[in-house]
């Protein structure tokens, strides 16, 4: 990464590079003897670091200026290492000049500076370039641990690199001896315990008594900060600094005590086996995979990201039995408490947290989970918390009336209360679950499920939602968030559905007319356009599944043409010109009942307008604008390219009739069918392509156009 000292304005870098000239040449001169203050040029420096954060040359200047012998007061150096923002990576070199200038040396910084080095190097540890270097430096950082003044921070950073080839008997020794021989230390004693992790055979006895400092991070507002600083300086994603999934998790002493689930702990280890707090990156978890060992409680796997790859990758029978056990042991007692105390607890929410967090990565729902879900649903009496809905969302798979009468029932009584924000998390709910049984449906190598089983809950899932989102669009007049929430839900039938020519479990359920019928009378583009897209896809796969019958038969005949009659309406108000018309083969005419034709009839030839028409692109209320725009743009390209080539121009709206008549008259030439193309593309190039798609999916003549490559 380039240094930031070229960052900003010319000025700002100008006054940065200057500061640093004038700490540079301040350090070399004693405080009675130069001629400017050295707090304007540590001000300047310090105010950038923690603006835009210091680059590879400028960290390299200034820890060479505080590690060398200077004449820099304490509390100038104090400052200094303390505003010391990295802006990328800190390089092996910064590091090997910090951990040089530790120990007892009368030309290395004061007993002070030292600590806060030490202290700087925890802070930047997650941000080095390698953070390995830090291990190949163990023996040097662990012989200073006789240093009174960097026990503690040394303590901290020892703990934070050890792993088990560090752990020796020498160095074992050596800690019991500073142990017996000084007071008890909490920093000394919580580095001891990090060895006992690793051979708790060896260190045994009063050793590791006392109070013990657990190693949380010493200041998490300098890391934010820090944070923000790289977010801002690099926002490739990538690169930016994020919490080590390949390394065991570890928090704070606060935390810690309250935690419902126990860190990752492994005792019992052998000289042969790795435990998974060793694991450093990716490619250490990859090839130590194997010799991995068993942490001691399963359930921090719960809380444990790298505890669940291991499990993901190497599944137990017996790990889950155990994993079982104790959640079936604590929700019987959160169970209770909840009946007792009609509240649920802080403990009780920590653990659906952590719960629903290991089911979004296994995909799989804990079996003890769900009779404490089913008895938490009948006595919840207020809107079920939506962690619970979430983990709900995994249930697997299993005759649709049992789970209907344990989970579907209970969960809608808890839900609704007459809202369209109760329709809505209820339908959220359902598009998730339907969603993760689609996940499971095609990913299945076996399953002690019968095909019939999967085949008809599935069916009868969407049946049932299909009625929901009927009642939702006509209880009151919908917003687009509903409108939008509806969609959601048929656009993940349709992903599932898509599936249906390969997998026989999986098969097409065609919406409701009314539902249909409804999002196409609307005045939103986007919903049109996202309609059209499912009803789009709903075509291929019939025609996939159609082909793949040996007698033509994978669906009902009436099934089949019910559905065409949505295309076919669609395609007569968009494209044909023939709205609500039900002579065409299929048509339903949109479910207009005959009876009112004639009023409709009447109402648009009293406007000017041809009823049939009055739901085409050009004339279409949710169309209309794009489509005349669309046109003057021609119009406008058309002119551009040859001057005074147009006499005249369209007023709008544009039709076959008005096409004729404007290149009559020195206008824009265009046929009927060329126009609708365009308009199409642009509907296609704004953000709604589903109309576009329906239409080459569905026409024949855009059908063969699109494969000739003609115009229409």
């Amino acid at each position: 990464m380039p240094s930031v000292i070229d960052s900003g304005s010319p000025n700002e870098g100008e006054a940065f590079k200057q500061a640093l000239a004038d700490l540079s040449e301040a350090s070399h001169i004693p405080a009675k003897q130069r001629k400017f203050k050295v707090s304007g040029p540590i001000d300047t420096i310090c105010n950038h670091a923690y603006e835009k954060g210091l680059g590879l040359d400028a960290l390299n200047t200034i820890i060479n200026i505080i590690t060398l012998a200077n004449n820099l007061d304490q509390g100038s150096v104090t400052t200094i290492i303390k505003n010391l923002y990295p802006a990328g990576k800190v390089s092996n070199d910064v590091v090997f000049n910090v951990v040089g200038a530790l120990g007892p040396s009368k030309g290395k910084p004061s007993a002070a500076s030292q600590a806060l080095l030490v202290r700087w190097l925890i802070l930047v540890y997650e941000f080095m370039a390698d953070p390995s270097i830090l291990s190949r430096l163990y023996g040097l950082l662990f012989n200073l641990l006789d240093m009174i003044s960097l026990r503690a921070p040394l303590c901290h950073l020892l703990s934070l690199i050890t792993r088990r080839k560090h752990v020796r008997p020498f160095r074992i020794q050596i800690l019991l001896e500073l142990s017996s021989n000084i007071a008890p230390e909490p920093a000394l004693i919580g580095f001891l315990r990090v060895f006992k992790d690793y051979y708790p055979d060896v260190i045994v006895g009063d050793a590791t008594a006392g109070r013990a400092q657990y190693f949380s991070h010493p200041n998490p507002e300098w890391r934010e900060r820090l944070l923000a600083i790289q977010e801002a300086q690099n926002r490739d994603a990538d690169r930016q600094p994020q919490q080590a999934s390949f390394r065991v998790v570890r928090r704070g002493t606060k935390r810690s005590r309250v935690s419902v689930v126990p860190e990752v702990r492994t005792a019992r280890a052998s000289e042969t086996s790795v435990t998974l707090e060793e694991i450093e990156d990716v490619y250490d978890f990859v090839e130590r995979l194997e010799k991995i060992e068993l942490p001691n409680q399963v359930i921090s796997a719960l809380g444990d990201a790298l505890f669940q790859k291991y499990l993901v990758l190497k599944p137990s029978d017996t790990v889950s039995r155990r994993l079982n056990q104790w959640l079936s042991t604590f929700f019987d007692e959160e169970l209770q408490a909840l009946l007792n105390a009609q509240t649920e607890s802080k403990r009780l929410s920590e653990m659906l947290e952590k719960l629903i967090g290991y089911t979004r990565y296994t995909k799989v729902l804990c079996s003890s989970a769900e009779p404490f879900l089913r008895s938490y649903l009948k006595h919840c009496e207020e809107t079920a918390d939506h962690t619970v809905l979430e983990l709900l969302s995994y249930l697997p798979i299993r005759p649709y009336e049992e789970l209907q009468q344990a989970y579907f029932d209970p969960i809608e009584t808890v839900v609704l209360d007459g809202s369209d924000e109760s329709r809505l998390v209820l339908l959220e709910f359902y598009t998730s679950l339907l969603r993760n049984w689609t996940a499971f449906l095609l990913n299945q190598t076996s399953t002690t499920t019968t095909s019939e089983v999967l085949l008809t809950t599935f069916t009868n899932l969407i049946l049932h939602v299909d009625l929901l989102c009927f009642s939702t669009l006509e209880s009151s007049p919908p917003t687009l968030t509903t409108i939008s929430s509806v969609l959601s839900f048929y656009e993940t039938v349709a992903t599932s559905i898509s599936h249906a020519p390969t997998n026989p479990v999986i098969r097409i359920v065609i919406p409701s007319s009314e539902v249909v019928y409804r999002l196409t009378f609307t005045n939103s583009l986007s919903t049109l356009s996202r309609l059209c897209s499912i009803l789009s896809t709903y075509k291929t796969a019939f025609e996939a599944c159609m082909s793949q019958a040996s007698d033509g038969t994978a669906y009902p005949r009436e099934y089949v043409n019910h559905f065409n009659g949505f295309l076919m309406d669609i395609c007569n108000c968009l494209w044909r010109n023939r709205a609500l018309n039900r002579e065409d083969t299929n048509a339903l005419g949109c479910l207009v009942p005959p009876t009112i034709l004639p009023s409709l009839h009447s109402y648009a030839d009293g406007l000017g307008h041809s009823l049939p028409t009055l739901f085409s692109l050009s004339k279409s209320a949710t169309v209309c604008a794009l489509s005349i725009a669309c046109f003057r743009d021609l119009e406008d390209a058309a002119a551009e390219a040859e001057e005074g080539s147009l006499s005249t121009r369209h007023a709008g709206p544009v039709t076959w009739r008005s096409l004729t008549v404007l290149g009559n008259a020195g206008g824009l030439k265009m046929s009927w069918g060329n126009y609708r193309l365009e308009v199409l593309k642009w509907l296609e190039e704004t953000g709604a392509p589903g109309v576009r798609d329906l239409m080459f999916n569905t026409m024949k003549l855009l059908m063969s156009a699109k494969g000739a490559g003609t115009a229409v």
